[in-house]
């Protein structure tokens, strides 16, 4: 499962690859058992129903990571989630650094125009919740040969997966189990995964503290959305906590703006009665906004009493250039006042460079990944995971972007993950056994008023795409979900 000169201690995992018939029996398996439990997506065919599933994309087997780096992404996600609750309330840094991005980014320039006017306004609401992943790789250092956590980036909103993560745990337990690796072992090498206990406790406070128990749940949701499913569990679990299922509501942005009013006391109705969260699972992306009507939608949330995850501060520090910001020296000490948190949160950052800045480093970085474009990938300001611009096309946008344009573009170092090796099982393909890469993302929340936060990290999820794939989304079907098997170096 490793690569052999990692040395690691992987004694008791599976050996591979496989016999062809205990393969062809465990896959069948995993089919059963993901149809048995939920974890499974709509057809690429036909995303506006679940009438008709697939098996989500998955790996057969746990994926090998190193237990140091899994439990610094751990430890650091506290620490994401506080330092990104503090950093949506300064309004005038987020405008300000996001001053030349607006310039030619119509979907960061909207964003900024509701931050601002909720600035004006006022906070209606001044209890927020963020419900958050910090993704990372496991980045081997060309330097030194070790392995460290680097991240790549934060969700602060849709922070999908963990539904699919939480049933693939399972799976990968009781195929560890089918394989006679022995227990005590599999209880050390799979950490305990439930991310949607805890997605769904962070909404359930938020609702419960608007003290209306006839309130809605709102979950703004995209007008085509094939992980539906995953979705789906985090409002189950949410029901089992004791909102009634007639409470929670499903609307897209354009229904919002068709359905949401603002009374009087700025409370934010549909029906006759007030929305106590708007849990967004869309709206991070521009596709998002076809007209003007849905940021309307939009800024009527934000100027409004309900609690928002995220809210508008949050989705602006969102950005790659926020991200790119908080890497220069001095700034991420400005949110995090303890030496020694803001050390180990700044050890996880990756290379990364604003492309307007006329200094000396940068133009030296620009020349470099120029002359090097295997070192170097250029990213937007929207996430998604399909649009991601590496080697000669990196290159070429380098020349070609307009003064006026490079705000809106991040260049960042390209990391060197950890290859290893793992069945990738997709419906309806043949399952391949590949040499594949990894991204770890650690759930959280922070929940309550500015100056006093709660936090809560639980679960996990592990993506895992073939090695000579660049992008990596799952529902996209660039990458699978995984689960990790921790091991220690010898």
């Amino acid at each position: 499962m490793a690569q052999k000169d990692d040395r690691v201690l992987l004694l008791n995992a599976p050996r591979l690859p496989l016999e062809d018939a205990k393969l062809e029996e465990l896959t069948g398996d995993l089919h059963d058992f993901a149809h048995a439990n939920g974890l499974v997506m709509r057809l690429s065919t036909d995303k506006l129903s679940s009438e008709v599933c697939q098996t989500t994309p998955l790996t057969l087997l746990p994926s090998p990571f190193p237990k140091n780096v899994f439990d610094e992404a751990v430890h650091l996600q506290n620490l994401y989630a506080s330092l990104y609750h503090y950093i949506a309330y300064d309004f005038d840094f987020l405008i300000n650094i996001h001053k030349n991005v607006v310039k030619t980014d119509d979907f960061t320039r909207n964003m900024v125009d509701i931050l601002k006017k909720v600035r004006e306004q006022g906070l209606k609401q001044p209890i927020t919740l963020a419900i958050q992943r910090s993704d990372y790789m496991c980045h081997k250092d060309q330097h030194s040969a070790e392995y460290g956590l680097k991240q790549i980036e934060i969700n602060n909103i849709a922070s999908s997966m963990g539904a699919h993560a939480q049933r693939l745990t399972e799976w990968h337990i009781r195929i560890l189990r089918a394989l006679e690796v022995p227990e005590d072992v599999i209880k050390r090498a799979i950490p305990e995964n439930k991310p949607i206990p805890m997605i769904a406790e962070a909404l359930f406070k938020a609702w419960s503290h608007f003290n209306n128990p006839s309130a809605w749940v709102l979950v703004v949701v995209e007008n085509v959305n094939q992980n539906q499913i995953d979705q789906r569990h985090v409002e189950y679990e949410l029901e089992k906590l004791g909102v009634p299922m007639v409470n929670i509501i499903r609307r897209t942005l354009t229904q919002c703006y068709e359905q949401l009013s603002l009374n009087d006391a700025s409370d934010l109705m549909i029906d006759g009665r007030p929305v106590a969260i708007v849990y967004f699972r869309a709206g991070y992306s521009p596709d998002h906004y076809p007209s003007n009507k849905e940021w309307e939608a939009r800024e009527r949330m934000e100027l409004s009493t309900a609690i928002k995850t995220p809210w508008i501060g949050l989705q602006v520090a969102n950005t790659k250039k926020a991200q790119q910001v908080l890497s220069e020296d001095g700034v991420l000490e400005r949110f995090i006042g303890k030496p020694r948190e803001a050390r180990d949160v700044r050890a996880s950052f990756a290379g990364m460079w604003a492309l307007e800045n006329k200094d000396e480093v940068t133009s030296k970085v620009i020349q470099g990944a120029r002359k090097h474009p295997d070192a170097f990938v250029l990213k937007p300001q929207t996430e998604g995971g399909a649009a991601l611009h590496t080697g000669e096309e990196m290159v070429q946008m380098l020349r070609e972007l307009a003064e006026e344009e490079r705000g809106a573009y991040i260049l960042m170092e390209k990391l060197r993950p950890m290859i290893i090796e793992n069945y990738l099982v997709l419906a309806k393909k043949p399952i391949t056994f590949a040499k594949a890469v990894s991204e770890l993302g650690v759930y959280g929340y922070a929940f309550g008023a500015k100056d006093a936060p709660e936090l809560k990290t639980a679960g996990h999820l592990l993506r895992t795409k073939p090695e000579s794939t660049a992008m990596g989304g799952v529902a996209a079907g660039h990458a699978v979900v995984d689960t990790p098997f921790l091991y220690e170096f010898i």
